[in-house]
């Protein structure tokens, strides 16, 4: 090991280290600084005097504020004084040591291509819980089956259903703008110069044995974006790990979301293709927002209680600047001239 760990004080050795032997005096430091008195160390402590300035000077070259070491696996490492440790090769490594490693003088950059951006919100308690009460109060009573243009297989219980939600009255309208605001959020996260419309809106009420087979939702425009927010979570859900295991029945993903964005297997991920599936254990209070066209399923689950989430799509409205960046010169004009008219 290689300790450079911090020692702040004045450095005696400079002023030279004699050891008496069985041979006689053995020099282990040389005298570097002349003699050595109590008046030198005096000017040396005082930090107006120039014997200081020149100590500080000489335990900054000295002093390091962290210790090199190998490894059980034999990785050169680094620990600094506050514990972090590094291993060789890395930015901090380099950062901390000032030793340039394997790759000095090459600009190294990552460039990730992303599928798909998913966005995520949570609620707080209070909302969730005034949205739950317009639902019990409201939408159950109301019992308007929203279920012709789904295909969710919510029919194992007599309270199991697909309500539509109506933005028509109070509760609604609240949620409507909060909703269109989300919505817009996610564009402009993007760049995408572009306001959101929620369209359509409705309540899952899913229990034992319930799913939702693979599908994705339909707008209006040529872009569209389509979320839930989870409502209530049954424990049996609750109690799934949240890093699950599906193997030998163990039903870690009962009653989870399940994106899928492609196709790739396990021996795709170990020939370094992206990963492009993911399940989602709900979580009261939770929404996620993703483009319309993303695939979805949710899993059946087997336990008491409810399973309730609220879904919605929005139309895309671009802007025309936006509209134009996806136009050669020629089509830009053209729909300048189209607009021109219509105006």
């Amino acid at each position: 090991m290689v300790s450079k760990l911090v020692q702040k004080d004045i450095n005696i050795a400079d002023y030279g280290i004699d050891a008496m032997t069985d041979d006689g005096r053995v020099e282990l430091s040389p005298n570097k600084k002349g003699v050595f008195s109590v008046d030198t160390y005096n000017k040396m402590i005082d930090p107006n005097s120039e014997e200081h300035k020149m100590a500080e000077e000489d335990e900054a070259e000295i002093t390091k504020d962290y210790e090199i070491f190998y490894s059980e696996e034999g990785v050169k490492k680094v620990r600094t004084a506050g514990g972090n440790v590094y291993p060789e090769g890395t930015p901090e490594y380099a950062e901390v040591t000032g030793e340039e490693g394997p790759n000095s003088g090459l600009n190294i950059a990552m460039r990730p291509l992303l599928a798909l951006n998913i966005m995520r919100i949570e609620f707080p308690d209070e909302i969730i819980d005034e949205l739950n009460s317009h639902i019990d109060e409201e939408i159950i009573p109301k019992s308007d089956s929203f279920a012709s243009g789904l295909v969710g297989q919510l029919k194992n219980d007599e309270s199991s259903a697909q309500l539509d939600f109506p933005f028509d009255n109070e509760v609604g309208k609240q949620v409507e703008t909060v909703f269109n605001q989300i919505g817009t959020t996610y564009l402009q996260h993007l760049g995408r110069d572009a306001k959101a419309e929620v369209t359509q809106c409705w309540t899952n009420h899913a229990y034992a044995g319930d799913y939702n087979p693979f599908h994705d939702h339909g707008v209006k425009t040529v872009a569209g974006l389509s979320g839930f927010l989870w409502l209530k979570v049954p424990q049996c859900i609750q109690d799934t790990p949240d890093v699950p295991r599906i193997n030998n029945a163990s039903g870690g993903v009962d009653g989870w979301t399940h994106l899928c964005w492609g196709t790739n297997t396990m021996r795709d991920l170990m020939q370094l293709r992206p990963q492009t599936e993911d399940y989602v254990k709900p979580m009261e209070g939770v929404m996620l927002v993703f483009p319309q066209w993303l695939k979805h399923q949710v899993m059946p689950f087997f336990g008491e209680g409810e399973r309730r989430s609220i879904a919605m799509n929005w139309n895309v409205h671009d802007s025309d600047d936006e509209r134009k960046k996806y136009m050669s010169d020629r089509e830009a004009s053209l729909y300048d001239e189209q607009k021109a008219k219509e105006s």
